[in-house]
């Protein structure tokens, strides 16, 4: 995947811009959604999907994973996806960049162009291209078939009257004015927000930190943060509206006895997925009493509710 760049869209931190460009997407068709809202177990892992689409109502039916065109990281993601359709009864869909493409097709603005403004967007907060001898074509040549083909390639451009040949006739004109020292962009110092540390950079850049390090240090940091409030808000909601449930369903809940717990939870439990996308009765329990304590401990939480002994 186009992993050099993450950052913030809509309060959610996206890994890569393939991700940045499918949310467009969705905006774009008016799609409900939300970024890595929940974890399942899968039996050989923990899988954490990207994407949960919603209809009109609210409901959540598919889950969308969004991988590179990498053959080996598609082949465990589509494993993964079966596995959550099979175990939870999901709807789920892989998406690479070769769908991204064909999802394009007909819409007012390209794959690339989207691309191109995640890029440049001030919320991507990491760069993790890596420039120089960190780079791992740093001194190399390009093989004789590379070269062959770059050449092919520069004719056919050389021969339109493309806008990509208007650009390189615009690039060579600003090239030679800095060769000869008629056109040279201004320096600034800067300051890294993250360690403080000076660093020099062209005006027209808009680099904030003085290295990949300390950009990928902030960003870590960053949604590391907000993954965690995003979770504990979600807790915090579930617990709310189990009280909420209890209190509207007094009757039942008082009347549900502790070998037949499951016909009382069971229409609170798919209120909860419907709501908050969260399924596993492990995690519900977790957002009441921050650990797992199963069925049992959670009616009793209900009818305590009922009588009205929470404090």
């Amino acid at each position: 995947m186009n992993r050099g760049y993450a950052g913030f869209y809509k309060g959610y931190y996206l890994r890569s811009s393939y991700e940045y460009a499918y949310a467009k997407f969705l905006d774009y068709h008016s799609i409900s959604w939300k970024y890595e809202l929940d974890l399942f177990d899968i039996g050989y892992r923990i899988y954490k999907p990207d994407f949960f689409l919603y209809n009109s109502k609210n409901d959540l039916y598919k889950i969308v994973e969004i991988k590179s065109r990498n053959e080996i990281e598609m082949i465990k993601a589509q494993k993964a996806l079966h596995a959550i359709e099979n175990l939870f009864e999901i709807k789920t869909e892989l998406i690479s960049y070769k769908e991204l493409l064909k999802l394009y097709k007909g819409l007012p603005f390209s794959l690339n162009s989207i691309i191109t403004e995640w890029i440049s967007s001030e919320n991507t907060t990491i760069n993790k291209s890596a420039f120089g001898e960190l780079n791992g074509h740093y001194n190399r040549s390009h093989t004789l078939e590379t070269r062959r083909r770059i050449g092919k390639n520069t004719k056919k451009l050389w021969a339109s009257d493309s806008i990509a040949k208007q650009n390189m006739v615009e690039g060579l004109k600003k090239s030679g004015l800095s060769q000869k020292g008629k056109l040279k962009t201004p320096r600034e110092t800067r300051q890294c927000i993250e360690c403080s540390k000076t660093f020099i950079v062209m005006i027209s850049s808009t680099q904030k930190f003085c290295s990949q390090t300390c950009a990928g240090n902030s960003a870590i940091r960053n949604a590391t943060v907000a993954y965690v409030n995003k979770r504990n808000q979600i807790k915090e909601d579930i617990k709310n509206y189990i009280i909420r449930w209890s209190e509207e369903n007094k009757e039942i809940v008082l009347a549900a006895t502790f070998n037949k717990i499951s016909p009382t939870l069971s229409p609170l439990l798919k209120d909860i997925q419907d709501q908050f996308g969260v399924k596993d009765l492990r995690v519900i329990s977790n957002a009441v009493f921050g650990q797992d304590r199963g069925r049992k401990e959670l009616l009793k939480f209900m009818k305590n509710v009922c009588n009205e002994k929470i404090c």
